[in-house]
């Protein structure tokens, strides 16, 4: 029987992990990558050479409209400054600021009306436990609650939404997808989506750290 899912692709190294990840389990798997008005818009080009790279279909959703709406959060608003953080300290207030109030959910909601589409009963994505101190849709009891209401949603009991990275470190996953082959110098994580990763917001400094955690190269060029 054919297997196969919705992926929701942003073209980093949790989510390119996954993409490749699921083609090792047998997946005919399809992408979402989403605009959303965010200010790392650059990532959705990694997303698509990512994906052309496997020969994987990629739908990218412009949302832009949502950075006009979701206020408040330093990804979105032109108002408020992607926050640098000290390379030691985690400073759980500070990166409050990046979160995109109910990204998560609008993302797999329109997974899943994809996924009925075409026939499918799995929509992935690559929330995984580093994040879950900050942000509260990248946690597991999330996860689970938003697969029960789409379950109904969609008069689907075999529905599943899937994060299969929800109780890993990003070291972890860094040290699956070398496994993996995982083309890491393509994938982009920076929340400023300059020409080269900053190296010093939230996203860079976790990827910094997932790499030497993982004890694997990072063959990422940094500003700083």
């Amino acid at each position: 029987m054919k297997k196969n899912a919705v992926i929701i692709f942003s073209g980093g190294v949790d989510s390119t992990t996954l993409l490749y990840d699921s083609m090792r389990k047998g997946y005919e798997v399809e992408c979402l990558t989403f605009m959303y008005g965010q200010k790392h818009g650059r990532e959705v080009d990694s997303a698509c050479r990512i994906a052309d790279g496997v020969n994987v279909p990629l739908k990218v959703m412009d949302l832009s409209p949502l950075g006009e709406i979701l206020s408040g959060s330093a990804l979105t608003d032109a108002n408020i400054d992607i926050p640098e953080v000290p390379e030691t300290a985690e400073h759980y207030e500070t990166l409050k600021t990046t979160i995109v109030p109910n990204r998560n959910a609008i993302f797999l909601s329109i997974a899943v009306g994809r996924a009925v589409s075409i026939g499918s009963d799995n929509v992935f994505f690559g929330a995984h436990n580093s994040d879950r101190g900050v942000y509260p849709d990248c946690r597991e009891e999330f996860v689970e609650s938003f697969q029960t209401s789409e379950r109904l949603a969609t008069a689907n009991p075999g529905l599943n939404i899937l994060a299969p990275f929800v109780f890993m470190e990003k070291a972890d996953i860094v040290r699956l997808g070398a496994g993996l082959g995982v083309p890491f110098g393509e994938t982009w994580s920076c929340y400023k989506g300059g020409s080269a990763h900053c190296g010093a917001c939230s996203s860079c400094r976790e990827r910094k750290r997932a790499f030497i955690g993982a004890g694997v190269p990072d063959p990422t060029g940094y500003e700083r």
